[in-house]
């Protein structure tokens, strides 16, 4: 049995995020999706998300293509490893060959899991969504 691990933030959930999602379903017999906390988000991004974690986590484990949404604490992926382990760990292309993406495939390759990269949607993203809120909404959005 495969088992496959989707971090993200899932923020703005959009079609980015379920392409992903779908794509990983086909690709492992058991998928875990892993939402990043709002103190995770906040440390890497910079800022809180817009939909707070109780309810991305709670959107994430409503689909049927998810068989377990948990907690994604930290950036380093081992620990996400260590929490609930995983075969394959899948990301956006927009990973491939960055300092990140490589990161992320040495400390995978120390516990034995490979990553598989899918396709970046680009006309919707989290942060198109934001921008075009922001200048909808203006800043107080």
């Amino acid at each position: 049995m495969t088992v496959g691990y989707v971090p993200g933030g899932f923020d703005l959930f959009h079609i980015g995020h379920l392409n992903i999602l779908r794509a990983a379903r086909e690709r492992c017999d058991r998928l875990i999706v892993g939402v990043a906390t709002d103190e995770s988000l906040m440390a890497m991004k910079g800022r809180a998300p817009v939909i707070p974690f109780e309810e991305r986590l709670d959107i994430v484990a409503s689909l049927r293509i998810v068989d377990q949404a948990v907690p994604d604490r930290s950036q380093d992926k081992r620990a996400a490893y260590r929490e609930n382990p995983f075969d394959v760990i899948f990301k956006g292309d927009d990973w491939k060959d960055t300092v990140k993406g490589v990161l992320l495939e040495q400390e995978m390759s120390e516990v034995g899991a490979r990553v598989v990269y899918f396709p970046y949607t680009e006309r919707t993203s989290s942060s198109t969504l934001r921008a075009f809120m922001y200048a909808t909404l203006g800043e107080s959005a």
